[in-house]
């Protein structure tokens, strides 16, 4: 198994040393070897497994255990509308209205270089 990313506020150091205690306590079976290969180029860690360990397995009890996987909530509060009252979103909600404002945005600006391009076209 290898691990590539980490969650958001999950420090490398204290994951291992997790990992590590819970192999030793044998509260994860199926871990032979745990590495450290990250570098600068970014997070690298390897979890070599025995021969008969399903790795399935050994990934959900690492999920279960460990700070592998991580939950954390958000508070999606902007101005709307009037823009005088803080409104609450949902996800789906606050995606869709940067979609419109993107969308907007790059017509807007298309718009202007059409503009532009045709002036210059005229002289």
């Amino acid at each position: 198994i290898i691990v590539t990313e980490l969650p958001y506020q999950v420090n490398k150091a204290f994951l291992l040393e997790k990992i590590a205690n819970l192999v030793n306590d044998k509260k994860i079976e199926g871990v032979a070897d745990l590495r450290d290969e990250s570098d600068r180029d970014g997070i690298r860690v390897v979890i070599e497994l025995k021969r008969d360990a399903i790795p399935a397995i050994v990934q959900n009890n690492l999920f279960q255990k460990t700070p592998l996987q991580t939950s954390f909530s958000g508070n999606l509060l902007a101005l709307m509308g009037s823009g005088t009252q803080p409104e609450r979103f949902t996800l789906r909600s606050a995606l869709d209205y940067f979609l419109d404002f993107r969308f907007e945005t790059i017509r807007r600006r298309t718009s202007f270089k059409l503009k532009k391009v045709a002036s210059r076209a005229h002289i």
